[in-house]
């Protein structure tokens, strides 16, 4: 239905960390097929953030080598790559609702790995509703270029720094065809109190693009370290107000709902009751 690309103009500004909480927050809260994905070489940060998971740790014990990038890069190139066959080489997070794909164990991208991962993801878009990929940053990955070609929208992770946001403004080093995508604008670690933000951000730059907040939260970045994200959120997703982590599980939710309705998902006919498995 839908591929949506996570990319930010430089490392380091928490791009993989957003693509894990608003795909985990999407998988866990409607009830439509997400994929999520990466293509980063030799940093698998996003896949890493899940291995405590059940689901992850059985998976791997049964088979290491049926699942990821790789092997769906050999049925693509014997013509046997299909939409069935995707999901069938992917983890299953939360049952009918969440995949993960693991990423390629190629330390760099061959020359015709561009076309090859489009191939393989236009194919995923025939079977999920939303297939969700964690880029490389910068303007210098051949597999980035072609996956923000093929984009549906891209979310570009920014910081508060002004020199990053005035960059952005000024198009610097931006990837081929981001210009005429559809785009929205995630500022990583966001402090809320800053003389910078969204509201000043997008007022003084001039920015027609949405712009949104994902503020720092100090148990989700433990999750992450601790390799558990996706039992944390199912824990800790609808606690209450005094919840440390909230603010930030309300802005997840509010950033994921927007982007689905921005891809045509009806949120309110697939957003799932609480306490509903």
């Amino acid at each position: 239905m839908a591929k949506i690309v996570f990319w930010s103009p430089d490392p380091g500004r928490g791009n993989t960390s957003n693509t894990l909480a608003i795909g985990t927050m999407i998988g866990q809260d409607y009830d439509i097929r997400t994929l999520i994905t990466q293509t980063q070489f030799r940093r698998p940060n996003l896949e890493n953030a899940f291995m405590k998971a059940k689901e992850l740790q059985f998976r791997n014990l049964v088979n290491t080598t049926t699942s990821g990038m790789d092997n769906l890069e050999r049925l693509f190139k014997s013509k046997r790559l299909n939409a069935d066959s995707i999901s069938d080489h992917t983890i299953s997070l939360e049952a009918g609702r969440l995949d993960l794909l693991m990423g390629t164990k190629k330390s760099e991208a061959h020359e015709n790995f561009p076309s090859i991962a489009g191939a393989i993801f236009d194919e995923a878009d025939r079977y999920y509703q939303a297939v969700i990929l964690d880029i490389h940053s910068g303007n210098n990955s051949s597999v980035s270029q072609q996956l923000i070609q093929d984009a549906d929208i891209v979310v570009i992770t920014l910081s508060q720094d002004t020199s990053v946001i005035e960059s952005y403004v000024e198009q610097k080093d931006w990837p081929d065809n981001l210009q005429e995508k559809s785009k929205i604008i995630l500022l990583g670690q966001y402090d809320k109190y800053s003389k910078y933000n969204v509201t000043n951000i997008k007022r003084n730059f001039k920015i027609d693009d949405p712009i949104y907040g994902l503020p720092y939260c100090s148990e989700f970045r433990d999750a992450i370290n601790d390799k558990d994200v996706l039992n944390w959120f199912r824990r800790a997703r609808n606690a209450g107000k005094r919840h440390p982590s909230y603010s930030f599980f309300q802005e997840v939710r509010k950033i994921s709902k927007d982007l689905l309705i921005q891809i045509g998902v009806n949120t309110e006919i697939k957003r799932i009751e609480r306490g509903v498995s």
